[in-house]
């Protein structure tokens, strides 16, 4: 087929490629490439007049990865009333509003909703479209921006990038690890949201030697979740929620060389069961916040010195070495949490001796002192001793002497 030229211009016309076309927009439709579509169907032409018979009526384009990057639709709305037009993948591009005319190019065609680019045309001021502003964690809808969280699941090691902002990763596999990309490269205020729905505990790795909430490494057992955000050199959480069922919590403190008082701090906070080690050189004093929390210590250290655990205003409780204990904070003090604890000796009459010693108890449940040595007594002539009882020889020589 000859090609046809513009006189002055040399440009070509592609006749196979609608030029123009007057849409009666009385419902909602998706267009098509005039290449991929027969006669008479909704395809997509250079200059697009638009006449809605209603509002919120919406325009569908078509699939991107059918044509070239540079595609150009002018849609000019010649109707009363305002209309949607959406990526193929139901993403709100731009919303046409009565008497505007919006011209859109494709930047991208390598998925199917593909990447586009809106500019109104002929306004004396420009106004930005909320399609071309979306970007991670937005989204456009009638016009407006909105927030936006896309779910990701993976199963097996994963490192989150800076194409993951915002996202929710949702861990569904055993153990595993989530690294962190460099804190340099995601940057400030680079932020995902993670959540354990696996059957297994997942460890959140930073790069290198980059720390999460002060600390190597975070794991999440199935049911946690949390936020990671970084500040461009290092990591937090935000949101740390643990499941009921994994909310016990355990840490090992080596008090070796430690000085008094001995602050909790970091990582170390917001435990529940700690076991201090190590040698002490002096009385020590393990200071928690004056916050409600339970401390379950168990003081493992050696040395001939004692171990508190209070408050740095408020009084505390001292446990023992090789003792363990359940203490709480009420907010001011660290108490026991057992006051009520089973008392010793325990009483006769709940069937205990009511003594410390064998021969206290044996007084105790009414033994004197003849009933108390034949009890005692390991021999037979040691039982007649106690009684004052003659043995047998004795009884026959006296039977013989008549």
């Amino acid at each position: 087929m000859n090609a046809y030229t513009t006189v002055f211009g040399g440009d070509t016309v592609q006749p196979a490629d609608a030029s123009y076309r007057a849409v009666a927009l009385t419902g909602n439709v998706t267009l098509s490439w005039p290449t991929e579509s027969n006669a008479g169907a909704n395809v997509t032409a250079g200059l697009l007049d638009v006449t809605p018979d209603a509002a919120a009526r919406v325009i569908t384009m078509p699939d991107a990865t059918l044509t070239s990057p540079g595609r150009l639709v002018v849609f000019n709305n010649a109707g009363a009333h305002s209309f949607e037009i959406r990526d193929s993948a139901g993403n709100s591009l731009v919303t046409v509003t009565a008497g505007v005319a919006m011209e859109l190019w494709l930047r991208d065609n390598t998925t199917v909703a593909g990447g586009w680019r809106a500019i109104q045309r002929g306004a004396g001021t420009a106004a930005a479209q909320a399609g071309s502003l979306a970007g991670a964690g937005l989204r456009a809808a009638d016009g407006l921006l909105t927030q936006a969280m896309a779910v990701s699941t993976f199963n097996s090691a994963y490192t989150a990038g800076a194409g993951d902002r915002s996202k929710l990763l949702v861990w569904t596999g055993g153990a595993g690890t989530l690294t962190l990309g460099a804190a340099g490269t995601v940057g400030a205020d680079w932020f995902i949201n993670v959540r354990n729905g696996g059957t297994g505990a997942i460890t959140i790795d930073p790069t290198a030697a980059e720390t999460i909430d002060g600390a190597a490494t975070i794991s999440l057992n199935p049911g946690d979740s949390c936020i990671v955000a970084c500040d461009g050199l290092a990591f937090y959480t935000v949101g740390m929620g643990q499941a009921p069922v994994f909310a016990f919590d355990y840490v090992s403190i080596s008090l070796t060389g430690a000085s008094t008082p001995y602050t909790l701090t970091g990582t170390q906070l917001n435990r529940i069961a700690y076991r201090f080690t190590g040698t002490l050189t002096a009385n020590i004093q393990i200071v928690v916040p004056a916050t409600i929390q339970q401390y379950w210590i168990d003081n493992a250290t050696t040395g001939a010195f004692t171990l508190t655990v209070k408050t740095a205003a408020g009084s505390g409780i001292t446990v023992t070495q090789g003792a363990r204990g359940i203490l709480y904070c009420d907010g001011t003090n660290v108490v026991s949490a057992d006051t009520n604890s089973i008392a010793t000796p325990f009483a006769i009459t709940a069937g205990g001796t009511g003594a410390t010693t064998a021969g206290g108890a044996l007084i105790n449940l009414g033994g004197g002192s003849s009933g108390i040595a034949v009890f005692q007594a390991a021999t037979a002539a040691a039982v007649r001793s106690a009684i004052s009882a003659p043995s047998i020889d004795d009884v026959m020589v006296a039977i013989a002497l008549g």
